[in-house]
């Protein structure tokens, strides 16, 4: 029993490392305006960020994600605020 929740926590923090490895290496990344029309191949998405907003507004925002060769990828793009979704 002690065996099996060993693995557990070790695969637990295994996964937690990944991610944080990724997030760390996304930071790293410099991100590609995004353009009308463009192609994106997208696998996974990574994290999704926006600039903080009480407003209903357009924000800056970003996504980092893999790309089908698993290579890390980020977008700029602008959206409505999250703080948009409570509106009509």
């Amino acid at each position: 029993m002690k065996l099996a929740s060993l693995g557990t926590a070790f695969l637990l923090a295994a996964t937690f490392n990944i991610v944080s490895l990724a997030a760390h290496a996304a930071e790293r990344v410099a991100p590609e305006p995004y353009r009308y029309g463009m192609h994106l191949d997208i696998n996974k998405v990574v994290s999704l960020r926006e600039a903080p907003s009480a407003l209903c507004q357009v924000v800056d925002a970003r996504m980092d994600y893999l790309d089908s060769k698993g290579r890390l990828q980020s977008l700029e793009y602008r959206k409505h605020s999250n703080a948009c979704g409570n509106e009509n």
